[in-house]
């Protein structure tokens, strides 16, 4: 073999592992990446959770307070009443 050839394959394979070394760089960036939109997708789920709207809670809170209401007014009209009637 001469000098060129080994000059040849010494080149490549250097070129070889400089390509190696960036492919693992760009690897590891976008693991790290992928770990920070991850964690900002999770904390995006979190506010968007507590800033639903309010309208569907409060309607079911209300409906259940005019059962407890209308419970209450019975057991007051009862208490009013006397017993002996």
């Amino acid at each position: 073999m001469t000098i060129l050839v080994m000059l040849t394959l010494v080149a490549t394979g250097l070129i070889v592992v400089a390509l190696a070394l960036v492919l693992v760089t760009i690897l590891m960036l976008l693991r790290t990446t992928l770990f920070t939109l991850g964690t900002i997708n999770v904390g995006l789920r979190s506010i968007a959770r507590r800033v639903e709207p309010l309208e569907p809670v409060l309607a079911d809170v209300n409906t259940e307070l005019a059962v407890v209401r209308r419970e209450l007014s019975t057991v007051l009209a009862e208490r009013r009443t006397p017993s002996g009637v």
